[in-house]
């Protein structure tokens, strides 16, 4: 897998217009907003009418800058393969059913070209500022299709670009703590990337951390129908003040936009960690990771990184432990087991879980 691939999915949405003459949408709604999840699903039991709506693209919505010249994602005439159509089915019927119930309704599933260097795939939320302003697009990589490692491997490739160890520490000094599974489950692995993707969405299309007037996103959607991201997430886990002083609504991989953990002891500094790396002290990595299972207040690395990638990333496990009801999902580290439902069974992950269920995020309703 080449670095293109080690930048994970990213979350987008558009940004407003500044010209008031091109507004045909209404400014500072107060109404909750109006999912852009509408339309009716056909029964689709094994996933094969919902993979035969993906089509290839070039387009990358951080390219666009939101101009003027805006124009939502579109095809192209490269045909998706066979191969890629039966996995993306697998993804789909793998799901629980309300993702299902999302990836139904997405205005348009992309499958991306792998490129030297970008993201692997992204989530767009298409504002009411951008016309038609009502979709909602999810885009994976044709690599991303094709891993066959398990979701171990994924979490520590994660964290390997979150930290600076493209290399995973193997050749740059003593290797950091991984994580272990003892089997691998492709369809899992890349069903996980898929809901981080549908996480971030998921958290526009309802305006979930919109609460505050003085967010961004609040000039073309109105507050959100349960205010639970104010507590469950920036309450328990992060810095208010520092999350309402540094609002987007652009989430790019890795950027923790100034946000701080509320709880000393999960404090976690991306640059800081990346300078001590950048020194050879590896311990720093380490100890970074361990801190996520050793204390359970988030449930991976990732999570850690800001809030709206807390939400993004529970919503991802959630979907991992409902798409296997059957067999635990359980990761070794060290002589540590973690399994992943115990781990949204604890305090603070249960009530940003329920934070998800309250948003109607869990429900297979439109």
């Amino acid at each position: 897998m080449n670095s293109s691939a080690l930048i994970p999915l990213v979350f987008l949405t558009a940004a407003y217009s500044a010209q008031a003459a091109e507004q045909s949408y209404q400014t500072n709604p107060t109404e909750p907003p109006v999912s852009h999840f509408q339309g009716s699903c056909e029964s689709d039991p094994d996933g094969t009418k919902f993979a035969a709506t993906a089509c290839y693209t070039d387009y990358y919505p951080g390219d666009s800058l939101y101009g003027r010249d805006y124009r939502p994602p579109s095809c192209l005439k490269k045909t998706v393969t066979k191969r890629q159509k039966e996995v993306l089915a697998k993804i789909y019927s793998r799901a629980p059913d309300y993702l299902q119930a999302k990836l139904c309704r997405l205005t348009q599933l992309f499958v991306t070209r792998p490129a030297p260097w970008g993201p692997v795939g992204w989530g767009f939320w298409e504002g009411p500022d951008k016309p038609p302003g009502k979709g909602v697009y999810l885009a994976i990589s044709a690599r991303e299709l094709e891993r066959k490692k398990s979701i171990a491997d994924a979490e520590n490739e994660i964290a390997d670009q979150l930290l600076g160890l493209a290399d995973g520490g193997r050749r740059r000094g003593p290797r950091v703590a991984r994580l272990r599974a003892e089997d691998s489950d492709p369809v899992l692995t890349i069903l996980s990337a898929v809901a981080h993707e549908m996480g971030h969405v998921l958290l526009a299309d309802a305006n979930a951390d919109g609460q505050n007037i003085d967010h961004p996103r609040r000039r073309v959607s109105g507050p959100p129908r349960n205010a639970c991201f104010e507590d469950a997430f920036l309450g328990t886990s992060w810095n208010a003040d520092a999350f309402h002083k540094n609002m987007r609504r652009w989430a790019d991989f890795g950027f923790q936009n100034h946000n701080i953990q509320k709880n000393p002891d999960s404090e976690f500094d991306l640059e800081r960690v990346r300078s001590a790396v950048d020194a050879r002290r590896f311990d720093v990595a380490s100890d970074a990771i361990e801190n996520v299972y050793r204390n359970k207040e988030f449930v991976s690395l990732q999570a850690k990184v800001a809030p709206e990638e807390d939400l993004a990333e529970t919503y991802r496990y959630k979907v991992l432990v409902d798409a296997s009801p059957n067999k635990p999902i359980v990761f070794r580290l060290g002589d540590r087991e973690i399994n992943a439902r115990d781990l949204l069974g604890s305090e603070i992950p249960a009530k940003k879980v329920q934070c998800l269920r309250d948003l109607g995020f869990l429900t297979a309703q439109p």
